[in-house]
């Protein structure tokens, strides 16, 4: 590049930048490709009087610019997914599979625990993951902005939709014993391992938002 029609400001702008640029890993072409771009700007300003460092700022921020920091990636990585289905799936899978497991534990070492049907447990799991991902729906995804949901209305939300649940549950013991299915304890720490694998593999494909930990960047 011919850098003879550019001051000696500017001159020692791009030898600065271009030391920067080698520093964070670029190759010839793409330092080349970077400030080719550049100079028309900074010979359109030159003519005006204006200094490159002046238009563009410091040459080393500006050429770092260029090179996406690990703050960044990182940021880009921990962007969640905040798809409600997905959102809900996730948490009544966790719990679907946390009640499973720990009932079917519990009823293994103690004959007195009882045994849940199927139907009770899927109840459980994803009526309790839409309860989740409404607290989070109603309330949690509004807790760092100027919207945020004041105590009593909080209250009284989740009153109400444990309620619900608490009343769905109970329902479940109206179902004859031949749908809603009794499983053994073997079989329910079975499921519920394999579904809480399930959900954690799911969780990590899609990177999904926790309904039950909010961010103070959620949207």
């Amino acid at each position: 590049m011919d850098l003879q029609n550019l001051t000696k400001k500017n001159q020692e702008f791009i030898n600065i930048a271009t030391h920067q640029l080698i520093r964070d890993g670029k190759t010839d072409q793409e330092i080349k490709t970077i400030l080719e771009e550049a100079l028309p700007t900074i010979l359109e300003n030159q003519e005006k009087g204006i200094p490159a460092r002046t238009a563009l700022g410091a040459p080393t921020v500006w050429a770092a610019a260029f090179t996406p920091k690990e703050s960044d990636k990182a940021a880009e990585v921990s962007e969640k997914d905040t798809t409600p289905w997905r959102m809900w799936l996730n948490t009544s899978l966790w719990l679907f599979g946390l009640f499973a497991l720990v009932t079917g534990l519990l009823s293994l070492v103690s004959t007195n625990y009882p045994q849940y049907g199927i139907l009770t447990l899927l109840v459980l799991g994803f009526g309790g993951g839409a309860v989740m991902y409404g607290s989070y729906h109603y309330i949690y995804r509004f807790q760092y902005t100027e919207q945020r949901v004041g105590f009593l209305k909080t209250i009284l939300i989740m009153f109400v939709m444990l309620i619900l649940w608490m009343l769905l549950f109970g329902l479940t013991a109206l179902i004859p014993s031949s749908i809603n299915i009794t499983v053994s304890s073997i079989f329910s720490i079975v499921l519920g391992a394999i579904v809480l694998v399930g959900q954690y593999f799911f969780r990590k494909k899609y990177n999904i938002e926790s309904a039950w930990a909010p961010r103070q960047n959620i949207k």
